[in-house]
């Protein structure tokens, strides 16, 4: 990875994706870093504001709050927006350190609000960020920079004083950092662990080799100590969990209350009532002594089984309370052992459809709902094999292109990476640009913003997505037909929709210019009102003329923006929002909602072709129900054609263990066994469904079928 040019790439594609002078490229870069913590899963909801005070030694760039983690985190930027390489100190680093700390030590200080207008950037971070002080366990202050660390840095020497009693970290995103993560997998961020140091035994943690089989996958048991469980997600969070499919559910379901009560009055018993972690790492050191083995250190380790033992372990000792006589600070972990099956997996291409996999099958404390398994369930594989055979309208460029979906993260840089010769670069870059390309999360904000959900919006990328996916999955079990090529370019025209409102907002808007903040709670919620209220008018926004134009009016969006004005006043109205004092909190509440629809306001700026009639909507959604299913038909009939005739016929043999051979389906899939002896016309376009399905029934029943990616 050549930093240099990670560095200029990424400057080039924020300048041509925003159009945008330098004076907004500080803008540009932040919201693109945002972004990438966010799908990565590692920051979620950061609220920016800028406030600064040289007299008192404060700055302040934005905050988080983790409620999982209960981490308040104050951000600063440190931006140059120069090509050439430039270095931040560890004296640069500390400074900005101090300044931030300052201010959150200063957030419950009633002298130093009362020297602040309310409508202080200052006083309103200090007022929103205030809830979270007493309940907050740590702080961490995140640097963001374009800057590279010196190499004199020491990480684990950069100390930060204590606010308000409480331990204080560090987090620095700097430039290199960030191209690692740019370029690393969906996974996230790749980072090591040290099982030597957090073991505290010199050999490291002892474990059994378990099967050494297929080429590139190995296993091994383990027992894990908790206190050795709990310094791992003390140091990595969210990080260890990346690939799980459940997130912690506090301590409300039966499995956590279980757990929890064991923790306390049986951590002896605890090793023989928890079925243990299932983790997967893509590399692993391991060392012998005295004749057994021990793991030394593991590359990117994922707990994709077991997050729930995990957090319970973590976050029981903290619960406040006790629980028969016993106070759960008082949970000693140094009696608590857990059970750990890992698998190596090398081939980092495999690793999320076998990580998803173990998850499946894994499982058993809690039933896994379909929903849960984003990256490979049919829906997304379905959006992704579209992305890629679609090509969109020419719009102003004048060059029919396509738009590509991330169904796993970084898959357009890895596609990039794997062309060899610069003129092939330019060709995919021009078939597929850069502003074209969109993410899981992204799909999830267009979907959820157009079915007017803008409160799930607000819950964060990866939340909402997973709110989302539910549904989607429901819809896809009803009648997956409805996903075809209609659904597919509507979906273009809502990000078409969702991403040039957000540029005018942000670049155009003066008003935005005059007080910045909140773009993201105003432009989901500009969008669901906005077509809410043409709904309620028996309207509603003209899909395909954006598809077909690749862009919205002129018309389209000045109505925007002025509505959008229009919301984020009424969110930033404390009466408006019945004296809720953060406005980020409020939004994702479906009371913000139920206010936001309810309001008054008349479109006067859209013209007739921005607008659909009830009776033209009715009509598309005819036309576009057989469109889809005439695609589906195609799609099916790609996937029958994929697998070969030996398959088909051990699939049947398979499947006559489970079904009558004389039954209906099982017909239908005996035509696929013998297609080259010159029957094939006997099946017909319907029978590819009918045979994918009886595919899925055979993998239900436990048979494994490999077919080939294309990616």
């Amino acid at each position: 990875m050549n930093i240099e040019e990670c560095k200029k790439d990424l400057y080039n594609e924020l300048r041509i994706a925003a159009d945008v002078d330098s004076d907004f490229l500080e803008d540009s870069f932040v919201e693109y870093v945002e972004k990438l913590l966010s799908d990565a899963g590692i920051y979620e909801n950061i609220q920016k504001g800028y406030y600064s005070n040289d007299s008192l030694g404060i700055r302040i760039d934005g905050y988080n709050w983790n409620p999982l983690e209960k981490i308040l985190s104050a951000f600063i930027i440190r931006f140059s927006g120069l090509d050439e390489k430039i270095l931040i100190s560890q004296t640069d680093i500390e400074k900005l350190g101090k300044r931030a700390s300052k201010f959150i030590s200063r957030i419950d200080d009633k002298k130093f609000l009362e020297r602040l207008e309310p409508t202080d950037e200052g006083y309103m971070l200090a007022t929103d960020m205030l809830p979270y002080l007493d309940e907050a366990t740590k702080f961490r202050v995140v640097i963001i920079t374009d800057h590279e660390l010196s190499n004199r840095i020491k990480l684990n020497k950069l100390k930060i004083e204590q606010i308000n009693g409480k331990d204080a970290i560090f987090e620095i995103w700097d430039i290199e950092r960030i191209c690692r993560l740019i370029y690393s997998s969906e996974e996230g961020e790749e980072f090591s662990v040290d099982l030597k140091k957090l073991s505290g035994n010199k050999n490291g943690l002892k474990t059994l080799p378990a099967n050494i089989g297929e080429k590139g996958i190995s296993s091994y048991l383990s027992v894990m100590p908790a206190t050795v469980l709990r310094d791992l997600y003390d140091e990595y969070g969210q990080r260890l969990l990346a690939s799980n499919v459940r997130t912690f559910l506090q301590f409300r379901g039966k499995p956590n209350q279980g757990m929890k009560t064991t923790l306390l009055t049986n951590p002896e018993n605890f090793f023989a009532y928890n079925n243990g972690l299932t983790v997967t790492a893509s590399g692993i050191k391991t060392k012998e002594s005295d004749g057994n083995t021990y793991i030394t250190k593991l590359d990117n380790m994922q707990i994709v089984n077991g997050g729930q033992t995990t957090s319970s372990i973590y976050f029981a000792p903290q619960e406040k309370g006790s629980q028969q006589g016993i106070d759960f600070r008082d949970i000693d972990l140094s009696k608590v052992y857990v059970q750990m099956k890992l698998t190596v997996i090398k081939d980092r291409k495999r690793a999320d459809t076998i990580n998803s996999n173990i998850s499946e099958y894994a499982n058993t404390q809690n039933r896994i709902q379909t929903a849960d398994l984003v990256s490979n369930h049919p829906f997304h594989k379905k959006i992704e094999d579209l992305s890629r055979s679609t090509n969109v309208p020419p719009g102003e460029s004048g060059i029919a292109s396509k738009w590509f979906y991330e169904r796993a993260r970084g898959q357009y840089d890895t596609k990039i990476r794997a062309l060899k010769k610069a003129d092939q670069k330019q060709k995919f870059e021009k078939e597929f640009p850069k502003k074209q390309k969109f993410s899981k999360t992204d799909l999830a904000a267009f979907e959820n913003t157009w079915r007017m959900k803008p409160y799930e919006v607000k819950k964060g990328a990866q939340k909402n997505l997973e709110l989302l996916g539910s549904k989607l999955v429901k819809e896809w079990e009803k009648n997956e037909d409805q996903f075809g090529i209609a659904f597919y370019k509507d979906l273009i025209a809502k990000a078409i929709l969702f991403r040039q409102s957000d540029r005018a907002i942000q670049y155009e808007s003066e008003w935005y210019q005059l007080e910045r903040g909140f773009k993201a709670e105003t432009l989901t919620y500009t969008l669901a009102v906005m077509r809410h209220k043409l709904l309620e008018d028996k309207k509603d926004i003209n899909l395909k003329r954006i598809y077909d134009q690749q862009k919205i009016s002129s018309s389209l969006k000045s109505q925007i923006m002025h509505l959008a004005k229009v919301i984020r006043d009424l969110i930033l109205d404390i009466d408006f929002r019945d004296g809720a004092a953060n406005p980020s909190e409020f939004c994702k509440t479906q009371k913000a909602w139920n206010r936001l629809k309810a309001i008054d306001y008349e479109f006067k700026l859209l013209s007739k072709e921005d607008i659909i009639s009830e009776e033209e909507a009715s009509k598309k959604r005819n036309h576009d129900k057989l469109i889809n299913e005439t695609s589906s038909d195609i799609a099916y009939f790609k996937q029958t054609a994929d697998i070969s005739i030996e398959k088909w016929q051990d699939i049947y043999e398979f499947l006559l263990k489970h079904m009558p051979e004389d039954s209906k389906d099982m017909r239908v899939l005996h035509k696929f066994t013998y297609r080259s002896s010159g029957i094939a016309q006997n099946i017909h376009i319907h029978d590819h469904k009918t045979a994918i399905e009886m595919l899925n029934k055979a993998k239900d029943n436990g048979y494994i079928i490999q077919i080939e990616s294309n990616d």
